[in-house]
């Protein structure tokens, strides 16, 4: 067992290295469930974001964590640590015991839930479980098998989901793009199929479109159809974009595994930047999101993008608007949830599409981000028990 040494803000920490099942290390940590980053943000529901581990052991060859150059991400990215939150299921239970008002939980952003680790650890069914007894809806999005009792967990409560990446048909090339394992493609469509049987909203990521790998029309009809076959109702995708930290990392491994050809091309079309990412040319991104909304229209399904921008007068600028199906992102409308006693009850007529919205139906006028002076706010922890102690109209709560 050997040891690591990690700069954590201004400090040095060192910690034992855990080889089995996978390399990591067990850290103590305070951190709290937070909404949205500030910035740029087409998400169109607000989210309790909940990070069990740092770092994948999937490690997906474009992830855009890699270009997280600080901590324990950046651990990850040279050393192949992972990092285990220690007891973060109570942690997290703390702090849902200290708010009246909750949004949607988010499991996980940056790595995924169920990977090698969580089968020794089991932190993400913990969380789980603690969102659902406390009946406050909770989405998971993975590139891994889902666990049985996940299934029966959140199909308790009526408003939480799942998110499936399946990026392409092919098994061979998603090995490859997804050197550290990860389920099988048929295993992938077993999830969605599991939770289409289970009731449970089903969404397929087609995310991201990696050009000239995964991007042929054919290729990317037969996904869209076999996800609808297997359960999906709703389509999420995006382009690849590329970290500038990590680009010369990543056309690197593109040429290694798909040819000088295919890296020079990269090169030509990543030509846009914004903010600390590398995009494709809009010309191109906009064609083949045309393509996906009008397939996903023909085959009935609805559709929408996760983080794609363009440059208007040298600002970023949302693409959902022009692409987007669905009144929300994930294809499935959550209200913001309440405490009423021990547990939580939804808010009626809120459709949970905080970033649209204009009259703040919950009461929370910090969540109606339609107006323009709350349409760049993020969330804290400290805000969600700030609108805990308002007096909120009982009358739209569920009965």
């Amino acid at each position: 067992m050997s040891n690591v040494k990690i700069e954590i803000g201004k400090k040095i920490k060192e910690y034992k290295v855990i080889e089995e099942p996978y390399p990591h290390i067990i850290v103590e940590t305070n951190k709290e469930l937070h909404g949205w980053w500030h910035g740029k943000r087409e998400c169109t529901g607000e989210r309790l974001l909940i990070n069990p581990y740092n770092g994948c052991s999937l490690d997906c060859i474009f992830c855009y964590t890699k270009g997280f150059n600080f901590g324990y991400f950046k651990t990850f990215f040279e050393q192949k640590i992972v990092t285990v939150c220690k007891d973060f299921d109570k942690n997290v239970a703390e702090q849902l015991d200290s708010i009246n008002v909750a949004s949607c939980g988010y499991l996980s952003p940056v790595t995924d839930p169920f990977q090698t680790l969580n089968l020794k650890y089991k932190l993400s069914e913990k969380i789980l479980r603690e969102f659902v007894s406390r009946n406050i809806p909770i989405e998971f999005i993975t590139k891994e098998r889902i666990p049985d009792e996940v299934i029966e967990l959140i199909k308790q409560q009526p408003h939480s989901f799942g998110q499936v990446s399946i990026l392409t048909l092919d098994e061979n090339l998603r090995k490859i793009l997804i050197p550290g394992g990860g389920a099988t493609t048929s295993e992938l469509f077993d999830n969605l199929h599991k939770l289409s049987n289970a009731n449970i909203h089903p969404v397929c990521r087609i995310d991201p479109i990696l050009p000239f790998i995964t991007d042929k029309k054919q290729d990317l009809k037969d996904l869209i159809k076999a996800s609808i076959d297997a359960g999906a109702n709703h389509i999420i995708s995006s382009c690849l974009d590329i970290p500038k930290l990590i680009y010369d990392y990543l056309i690197q491994n593109i040429k290694q595994n798909f040819g000088n050809g295919v890296a020079y091309d990269y090169q030509r079309l990543y030509n846009e930047s914004i903010d600390n990412y590398m995009n494709a040319n809009i010309n191109y991104r906009k064609r083949l999101f045309c393509f996906l909304r009008e397939e996903c229209d023909r085959q009935g399904i609805s559709f929408a993008l996760c983080m794609e921008y363009e440059l208007i007068d040298g600002k970023p600028k949302g693409l959902n608007q022009e692409f987007m199906s669905s009144t929300n992102c994930e294809g499935i409308d959550i209200p913001i949830y309440v405490r009423v006693g021990e547990r939580f009850k939804l808010i009626v007529d809120c459709n949970g599409a905080c970033l649209n919205c204009k009259d703040a139906i919950c009461g929370i006028n910090d969540l109606a981000m339609g107006k323009e002076e709350n349409s760049k706010k993020d969330f804290k922890l400290k805000d969600y028990r700030r609108w805990s102690q308002m007096e909120l109209e009982l009358s739209n709560i569920e009965s």
